[in-house]
């Protein structure tokens, strides 16, 4: 399957938030169709919620990688969590943290923050390559592009 990393950019610069421009890029690969996918994100962009907390790009992933090898039994989840425990690390190991605000080193709990944030090109500086090393790592070690 082809990569589709220049979806999840394109997705990113045309207004959806991180998680969403993840999970609707990849989540029908795995049962989740785009209009729930980019219901589900809604509230994920900017940190859950824009509270600067977990980045969107990282939920995103990790609600993928449940899909991917997680289960429905209580047994099935703990083939999920060193899954994601794995990608959080990596993705540490290249940001330092996996929380918004200290990615982006400012606080977009408002709109007004936000917009500011948008204005002197966070999002695109910033945001963008962090979800292209997520869909990079997703793709490339993770095997999301496969069911």
């Amino acid at each position: 399957m082809q990569s589709r990393i220049p979806q999840v950019l394109d997705s990113f610069a045309s207004g959806c938030n991180c998680c969403q421009s993840i999970l609707a890029t990849y989540g029908e690969i795995h049962g989740l169709d785009r209009e729930m996918a980019l219901k589900l994100g809604s509230g994920m962009g900017g940190g859950l919620g824009h509270a600067g907390e977990a980045c969107g790009f990282v939920s995103a992933a990790c609600l993928l990688l449940g899909l991917k090898y997680g289960g429905v039994t209580p047994e099935a989840k703990w083939k999920a969590n060193p899954v994601c425990l794995e990608f959080c690390d990596a993705f540490k190991a290249k940001y330092v943290s996996a929380n918004c605000k200290d990615i982006i080193n400012r606080d977009i709990r408002t709109l007004e923050a936000t917009l500011k944030a948008k204005e002197e090109g966070v999002m695109r500086d910033i945001c963008a390559p962090c979800g292209q090393f997520v869909a990079e790592l997703l793709e490339n070690k993770y095997d999301i592009l496969n069911p």
